[in-house]
């Protein structure tokens, strides 16, 4: 299975001891990525297999470092720790499938088998993920 998704703007990123799900400036590029994946994800169930993942960035290097922005996204397409508080409210405006406390494209990134990622370096910043299992 393969699926594919684009998403305007930046990737939510990790880049610091605490949660980027209790970050203000992480919500919108969470919420971007979460909803974008279940669409493309149409119903199906995450992967319990092995996954590779491929980002392709379109961004200027001074909007952040590829490694973070990888990060989030692995992160953003699992559920979030349930231990890590959520404000539901914020989240509320999502479809279930995208809600949170459920994971989109595969259960745990310990499933990620092949990461890829590149940067095109670009004003018009938008990006393309690749998920296959």
């Amino acid at each position: 299975m393969k699926i594919c998704f684009e998403v305007i703007g930046l990737p939510p990123k990790k880049d610091g001891a605490n949660s980027m799900w209790r970050k203000g400036s992480e919500f919108e590029r969470l919420r971007n990525l979460r909803i974008a994946a279940a669409e493309a994800m149409n119903g199906r169930s995450p992967a319990t297999t092995l996954v590779n993942l491929h980002l392709r960035l379109f961004a200027a290097p001074e909007n952040g470092d590829l490694d973070n922005f990888l990060t989030g996204i692995c992160d953003g397409l699992m559920a979030a720790h349930p231990r890590t508080p959520v404000d539901t409210a914020i989240w509320s405006s999502l479809p279930e499938h995208a809600q949170p406390n459920r994971s989109i494209c595969f259960k745990d990134d310990k499933l990620l088998w092949k990461i890829s990622a590149e940067r095109i370096s670009s004003n018009d910043r938008h990006y393309e993920v690749e998920v296959e299992w």
